[in-house]
């Protein structure tokens, strides 16, 4: 009988901590370009399934990672049996915290009895299930101290000389960054402004018209972070034949912010910044949808006091208004050509065109101007100069010159300025009750998708042969810039093709062989 004897190559198995396993995630989205998978695999002696199966989970362990003050040393975590309770219970524990609402025992295990009742559960929390649920969670009970409704410039003066210089003692002015949501009419043209004024959008029909835009720069303005932008479909039919974003991209029913989104946003920002050898102060307004988070490494995160923002927020002070100007003087641009050029009576924009309006509209910010609004916020150390230089912009009286030409083509709906912040003051979170957690818990979690047309993938086949009419105006009009990226365009386009008919080929032929 032939002797048994171990595999000497057989691999020892690893167990990943969660703390590892959000590391790997943010090696694997910032690995060089050299880099791959496999040597990162090797890196943290796994196979390349089980790093697979990590990349597939990650959306989970990023969840998991939210929760505030989570083990992320722990290996395993064993869920909730009544999971749906314990998620909406966290939900809503996050948001009283941030209210700064005080909470008990009681007044969780009420609250969880109240949810079970809500989503139709034979489920009574007892003292041993609301143990384990602060530990799966990490939640410590704090004395929460009482603050007014409202706020006088005493508040704001006393934040400025004393929680913002000591900001400014300690860090740089690359790493102080703020961050602000804005809700935005994405379809809204000059002619249909009275269609979308007053709509406070909770949800319905004008939900689905709106997006919500999370915008985050640098005190000095040399740093402009990728967009998050959240819509009410997962997975738009538009995103069908499109393999990459240009923005980040999330989804909610009724597109607002959350706090998982939130966080989640915040925790993979936090990797990138570790990464770099950053340590960054993010400021935030204290809406339900910041809570506090723990376990960041690189990310201090500092909420401006109660009702101050529209004073204190460096993004309120004309970094929101610059970026809705960029991109609805682009959608007027187009909406114009399409006008001119004779085409079908209904403009229309998807949902992928305009994110990349968005994030062209968000790349065109100067540096002089984020940093101005940072300046006029009041974000300047004691001894330097609260003065700002004014900027004229030519980019407003394109905006002007193009509103006037609208006007001379179709019936425009009140000012420009009435065009432009349409949408300024829309929510874009809310406070959540029991009852509505309850309905998003029960409600059917198969993506939806917008009510978009939904078009076939261009093949390389029509690229060529658009590209040919393309080119003739390029070389008749164009400049030398414009006609050499219109060539390496080209050459992509053309590899592309000749690709794709060698990819049928053996296509064709291993069908034929299969018969």
């Amino acid at each position: 009988m032939a002797s048994l004897k171990a595999n000497p190559l057989k691999r020892k198995h690893t167990t990943l901590t969660l703390e590892t396993k959000l590391k790997l995630l943010s090696e694997v989205d910032n690995m060089e370009k050299a880099q791959t998978k496999k040597e990162i695999a090797e890196k943290y002696r796994i196979p390349a399934n089980t790093l697979s199966t990590i990349l597939k989970n990650r959306e989970k362990l990023e969840k998991m990672a939210s929760t505030s003050s989570v083990n992320l040393g722990k290996k395993r975590t064993r869920p909730s049996k009544v999971e749906d309770v314990d998620e909406g219970l966290l939900t809503w524990f996050k948001q009283a915290r941030t209210l700064g609402a005080p909470i008990n025992w009681p007044i969780l295990m009420e609250k969880a009895g109240e949810l079970g009742k809500k989503l139709g559960i034979s489920f009574v929390p007892c003292s041993g299930w609301l143990g384990r649920f602060k530990r799966r969670h990490g939640i410590v009970f704090k004395a929460v101290s009482g603050e007014t409704a409202s706020v006088d410039m005493s508040t704001i003066d006393t934040w400025r000389s004393s929680a913002l210089q000591q900001l400014l003692q300690n860090y740089n002015v690359d790493d102080i960054f703020n961050a602000d949501e804005t809700g935005v009419f994405y379809k809204c043209l000059p002619d249909k402004t009275l269609d979308f004024k007053g709509n406070v959008c909770t949800g319905g029909k004008k939900a689905k018209d709106r997006l919500t835009v999370l915008v985050a720069a640098n005190m000095s303005g040399s740093e402009k972070l990728l967009l998050l932008i959240i819509g009410k479909s997962a997975k738009p039919r538009c995103f069908n034949n499109t393999n990459k974003l240009p923005v980040e991209y999330a989804a909610n029913k009724k597109a607002w912010m959350t706090s998982d989104i939130f966080i989640s946003w915040l925790q993979k920002l936090d990797r990138k910044f570790l990464l770099q050898g950053r340590s960054v102060a993010m400021i935030v307004d204290n809406c339900p949808a910041h809570p506090s988070v723990d376990n960041l490494k690189a990310i201090k995160l500092v909420f401006l006091p109660p009702n101050t923002t529209s004073i204190l927020q460096p993004c309120d002070q004309g970094i929101i208004n610059i970026f809705k100007r960029n991109y609805r003087k682009a959608v007027v641009q187009r909406y114009l050509v399409h006008i001119d050029t004779g085409c079908p009576a209904t403009f229309n924009i998807s949902v992928l065109e305009v994110l990349y309006l968005m994030k062209k509209a968000w790349d065109d910010i100067s540096t002089s101007a984020v940093a101005n609004c940072f300046h006029h916020a009041g974000f300047y150390s004691q001894a330097e100069s609260s003065e700002t230089e004014s900027e004229t912009s030519q980019e407003d009286q394109d905006l002007v010159s193009l509103f006037d030409r609208l006007k001379g083509v179709v019936p425009v709906d009140g000012t420009l300025g009435a065009f432009l912040y349409i949408d300024e003051d829309v929510p874009t979170a809310e406070e959540t009750s029991i009852q509505q957690i309850a309905a998003d818990l029960r409600e059917d979690k198969s993506e939806s998708q917008e009510d978009e047309e939904e078009t076939a993938p261009t093949t390389a086949a029509e690229a060529s042969s658009a590209l040919l009419t393309l080119k003739k105006f390029v070389i008749e009009q164009g400049t030398d810039d414009r006609r050499s990226s219109f060539f390496s365009f080209e050459d992509h386009v053309v590899k592309r093709a000749r690709q794709t008919v060698i990819t049928d080929h053996f296509k064709n032929k291993a069908a034929k062989l299969a018969k």
